[in-house]
């Protein structure tokens, strides 16, 4: 029977050893996932990937059918998503160890849209829920796809935000999406509504995996991962939430954090940031005039924008509101390194682009 190729890397991801830096090893070794699946134990140990990861896959191989997979993920409603596919958020692509399988319900839409990570607490404070909406319904109003984790406290009150606006939110989970793994259970009805209103649940884990807690540390990466910026509502200095947070400063992705009393310790985390020299976010237009926002629908129906040289054009019609980076740049337009970064320079100067740090570019207002 043949499958599509993401089933076999599914396959292959029920092997907990055989984590995303060896998945990519591999997918670098065969021209297809199926494969890898179906490789020879001995053609597997040749690739480089650790030998007792093989050895767990290759002991587990005999028992994995691929057709009550299918019919699993069917039953659950959960679809898969490979990096191979057109629709794999390509901001998530640029960070390291990406996921190579991404499992979702619900919707997953233009690879290029503008996801902004929003985290914080689960000890939410009254603070904590006053700022919210301030800060978040003007995001959503202005286009931004929320991501978060579907946590208590702070994650949860920014997708309920969108989804009252029966706007798109993206909840990233530290474990199964089926329903006898989903956590926490108490937001179910929380999940059916981020669905309902065109959103996902995602998560790199495959049905029936637990929520281990190491499982939500490493799933901090994709939310920061998949986003242009992270905002830090409230935290302690414990928090896993300041995971996030490093994650997004290791991936060049800008941090916000909001300020808050110096006497509160779900304030700690934030202040903690600003110090660090995260950017202070104290109304949404910090966020929204900062990450070009605030006109951007009309500015994406109406802009056209032509260079003074074909080499300023051929960058202009690449870079939009989403930040891409110098190598993409470099890489998709043709362009020697030298002539690039000559043409960026002049564009910046001429103010029709911003570096947003990182060497990340966007268009101007």
């Amino acid at each position: 029977m043949i499958f599509e190729d993401s089933l076999y890397l599914h396959g292959l991801n029920l092997t907990p050893q055989l984590g995303p830096a060896r998945l990519e090893q591999l997918s670098k070794q065969f021209s297809t996932y199926k494969d890898a699946f179906e490789a020879p134990q001995a053609e597997l140990l040749k690739t480089g990937v650790d030998s007792a990861a093989i050895l767990a896959f290759t002991s587990l191989r005999p028992k994995i059918n691929l057709k009550e997979e299918a019919d699993r993920l069917k039953a659950e409603g959960i679809k898969l998503l490979s990096q191979k596919d057109a629709n794999y958020p390509k901001l998530l692509l640029e960070i390291p160890k990406s996921p190579p399988l991404l499992y979702y319900k619900g919707s997953m839409n233009s690879p290029e849209e503008l996801d902004l990570a929003v985290v914080g607490t689960r000890k939410i404070t009254n603070y904590g829920r006053t700022v919210i909406p301030q800060l978040v319904e003007p995001l959503v109003d202005a286009g931004a796809i929320i991501v978060s984790g579907m946590a208590f406290g702070v994650d949860s009150a920014a997708h309920e935000i969108a989804v009252k606006k029966n706007r798109r939110t993206i909840a990233v989970l530290g474990g199964g999406l089926d329903e006898k793994s989903l956590y926490p259970k108490h937001h179910a009805l929380l999940a059916r509504q981020i669905i309902d209103a065109g959103g996902a649940l995602l998560s790199e884990y495959p049905i029936g995996t637990p929520n281990f807690k190491q499982n939500f540390v490493a799933r901090n990466r994709i939310i920061s991962g998949l986003s242009v910026a992270t905002l830090v509502v409230e935290c302690d200095l414990q928090s896993g939430t300041l995971i996030t947070a490093n994650h997004a400063l290791d991936q060049n992705r800008t941090v916000y954090a909001v300020p808050g009393p110096i006497y509160s310790p779900q304030s700690q985390g934030p202040n903690n940031l600003l110090k660090m020299g995260a950017k202070p976010a104290t109304t949404a237009a910090d966020i929204l005039d900062d990450l070009n926002l605030k006109t951007l629908p009309v500015q994406q129906q109406t802009q056209t924008l032509f260079g003074d040289s074909a080499e300023e054009t051929v960058l202009l019609k690449l870079i939009n509101y989403e930040p891409i980076s110098i190598n993409n740049l470099i890489k998709q337009s043709g362009l020697t390194t030298s002539m690039a970064i000559t043409a960026l320079t002049f564009l910046e100067m001429k103010g029709k682009i911003r570096n947003m740090g990182g060497q990340q570019y966007i268009l101007s207002r």
